[in-house]
């Protein structure tokens, strides 16, 4: 596909890349049988503009409470369906007959995440992930509760396993549209970035993944307690992030500032230019 794609146009043109830009624009217009665009001219947006220098894109991320609070927010719920989705996988294998959990958990994936796409499209990105958390968290507190004569659950391998097959795929619907819901959130400038920095906190949780296999050895219900404090606390820090449902994708600070309600004062101070720059002009 790196031979076959062509770079977007909005983040060269965001570098400062025109020609590259205009390249690029006139390859999808061919592509799509249009004729080239020959009379074309790629102007800046009128206001505020931000130069992005090489390695300030972190720095922007942290420089508002807006794209601070939501980077926060969003990177420990990617941190959480990591540790549900891998943590839960590990665990197959004490619930019994791990083939055929390891089964039943695949042919749950597709329908969930298919269920949630469309969910996303009525009800909101925000909507969409809170209601699969907690759905996951339901099934998650039934399966650690120990078993009793009113509640068979835990020593019942189908409902057990159905539960837990069903948790891993709610966490593993919410995987997949928080990396919608991160790019909505996030403009051109700065979206690379937070993309790789909720990814590494991913990572992070996928790596902790294998130790369920040592928390097995003290007791089976600890992972469980584990994903259940985390989908309470990423449910929690889902209501700090806004919804995108129905706006368009923020390709510079301004666009995103307007959609999302932060303050004038922040980007005058992210445009300011610097002392150097200032004595220069």
């Amino acid at each position: 596909f790196y031979f076959i794609l062509p770079e977007t146009p909005h983040w060269l043109f965001s570098k400062g890349y025109k020609q590259e830009a205009l390249n690029s624009l006139n390859f999808i217009s061919q592509f799509n049988g249009y004729p080239e665009l020959e009379k074309i001219q790629l102007i800046s947006p009128t206001g505020h503009a931000v130069t992005n220098k090489q390695g300030q894109s972190f720095g922007i991320l942290w420089s508002t409470l807006f794209f601070r609070r939501s980077l926060i927010c969003l990177s420990f719920c990617w941190f959480t369906v990591s540790v549900c989705y891998y943590g839960l996988e590990f665990n197959a294998s004490t619930l019994g007959n791990e083939y055929l959990v390891m089964i039943l958990m695949g042919c749950f994936d597709f329908p969930f995440k298919m269920v949630l796409y469309v969910l996303a499209g009525k009800i909101g990105r925000q909507k969409s992930c809170q209601l699969y958390l907690s759905l996951g968290l339901i099934c998650l507190i039934l399966t650690a509760i120990p078993q009793t004569d009113y509640i068979p659950i835990s020593g019942n391998f189908t409902m057990k396993t159905m539960l837990v097959a069903s948790g891993r795929a709610f966490a593993g619907a919410v995987f997949a549209l928080l990396y919608i819901y991160t790019s909505e959130i996030l403009p051109t400038l700065v979206r690379s970035v937070g993309m790789s920095t909720c990814s590494t906190c991913a990572r992070v949780g996928s790596l902790l993944a294998p130790l369920v296999i040592l928390v097995n050895e003290i007791s089976p219900s600890i992972i469980y307690v584990f994903i259940v404090v985390c989908l309470m606390i990423s449910m929690g820090l889902l209501r700090n992030i806004p919804e995108t449902l129905g706006r368009p994708l923020p390709n510079c600070l301004e666009d995103c500032f307007e959609m999302f309600g932060e303050t004038a004062e922040e980007l005058e101070r992210l445009t300011k230019p610097e002392k150097g720059e200032e004595s220069s002009n």
